[in-house]
């Protein structure tokens, strides 16, 4: 029996928020002894590692003409906007990254409307207005938030947001005709020269390394980062965007703060209606957005 195509967009939906939903806190457990800039290229270089035979397989897919989209891609995509989250959560807390990158949905609508005449739909606007207001509750009522506060680093969140709305409309209409695994290994692969000159010259990887026991347990949760949450999670983010739109792949973002709070949740932190009203929120902004007219 054949998956209904809406119903795998879905399924891929949720298990990506999950997989990204997970992130914050690794990042937060790596930081205890690594450099930002060190779990950025670190997290690329252990992903490339692992798409490096799928580019082998899937290279003779890849047009010249696709050569410098991907390579953009991955520069806006991966790189920058990876070692933009380490840096902004040495001064800002998971929460308030939350709900800034919540902001990912508008920039790939704005985005998409001037530059690519997407068309914005009525369920659109009311949806991803309606799943903005619920992750605000949602984290600004949560008991470890500090809230938005006016700390400077939340604005490299934002730009991570602006790229990454750039990266989806850039996939969306520039590299559709290719397989989403071609797209990431090539993205990722392609900008390794970038990562490793960051990991060796501007880190202080090789010190730790070489004191590998004291990191050790740092190192594992990059190597997931690394993994789960860059190689395998993109991979199912452009089967995302080919199978829906730019904002539907976009509303993961707001279903990740929900897996965040329930994480804390199990870890023995509270949980107050507002915040559960702000669940109900997003849940139904999400699905308000991902309707047709």
């Amino acid at each position: 029996m054949k998956l209904d195509k809406s119903l795998y967009a879905w399924f891929l939906l949720i298990l990506l928020s999950i997989i990204w939903g997970i992130s914050p806190m690794l990042i937060k457990k790596s930081l205890v002894s690594l450099h930002p800039l060190e779990i950025g290229a670190l997290r690329l270089s252990f992903a490339a590692i692992i798409l490096l035979p799928f580019l082998a397989k899937n290279i003779k897919e890849v047009k010249k003409k696709d050569f410098l989209i991907l390579f953009i891609s991955g520069v806006v995509g991966n790189v920058i906007p990876y070692f933009l989250y380490p840096i902004a959560q040495t001064k800002i807390d998971s929460g308030t990254s939350g709900v800034l990158t919540s902001l990912t949905p508008f920039f790939a609508l704005i985005i998409g409307v001037l530059f690519y005449n997407q068309k914005a739909t009525k369920n659109n606007l009311i949806g991803l207005t309606i799943g903005f207001l619920g992750t605000v509750a949602l984290i600004l009522f949560s008991s470890n938030s500090r809230g938005f506060g006016s700390d400077v680093f939340g604005l490299f969140v934002v730009l991570a947001t602006f790229l990454y709305g750039i990266n989806l409309n850039l996939i969306k209409h520039h590299l559709n005709h290719l397989k989403p695994i071609t797209i990431a290994s090539f993205s990722i692969v392609s900008i390794l020269p970038i990562t490793l000159y960051i990991l060796l010259d501007l880190t202080p990887f090789v010190d730790h390394i070489e004191k590998f026991e004291i990191h050790r347990n740092q190192f594992y949760y990059v190597a997931v980062l690394g993994i789960l949450s860059t190689s395998i999670a993109t991979i199912i983010f452009y089967n995302l965007i080919k199978i829906k739109d730019t904002v539907f792949a976009s509303l993961v973002t707001y279903l990740m703060p929900i897996v965040a709070v329930s994480i804390g949740v199990i870890d023995g932190e509270n949980i107050n209606s507002i915040q559960l009203s702000g669940m109900v929120l997003i849940i139904f902004g999400v699905f308000i957005s991902g309707k047709k007219n």
